[in-house]
């Protein structure tokens, strides 16, 4: 995957390394005081060290990457990003944006396995928010989705 990513300008590459972090602080802007927790962070390190070691093949590269560089870039976009909600999880979309293009290029199998991980992040950060939560994965993979409340969720990697 990396080979791939390498292929990418510069900036797409730097956030296309970021998805992970950033979705876990959309998830984490999901409930009213909007800041990440502690059980939160860690259980997505866990799931991330899973896909490090055991995701489809071709994703590995990418997942170790992240996972070295994950705490140094969930502090720093979290310092940097709005601390108003609304407005946090609207400068993440944006920083998504072209991330959602670079997964619709991508091979349709690899696509899809990708895809899967990244939305993984959603739900191991929403399993520590689930009263709050209980739709954000929904979106994602719900046939009917009109009836979900959450537009702009479903809409970050679609």
């Amino acid at each position: 995957m990396n080979e791939i990513i390498k292929k990418q300008d510069q900036e797409l590459r730097n956030i296309i390394y970021k998805v992970p972090a950033l979705i876990t602080l959309f998830v984490a802007s999901q409930v009213a005081e909007g800041h990440l927790v502690p059980t939160e962070e860690r259980t997505v390190k866990v799931y991330l060290s899973i896909l490090s070691n055991q995701a489809y093949e071709e994703l590995q590269d990418y997942f170790q990457e992240v996972k070295n560089t994950f705490d140094n870039d969930i502090g720093t976009l979290n310092e940097e990003l709005p601390k108003d909600t609304k407005q946090r999880k609207e400068k993440i979309e944006q920083l998504l944006e072209p991330v959602k293009t670079f997964l619709s290029q991508l091979p349709s199998s690899l696509g899809v396995v990708f895809k899967d991980a990244l939305l993984g992040f959603v739900s191991h950060a929403r399993d520590v928010r689930q009263d709050t939560l209980a739709s954000v994965i929904l979106p994602f993979i719900s046939d009917d989705l009109r009836k979900i409340e959450n537009e702009r969720l479903r809409r970050i990697l679609n």
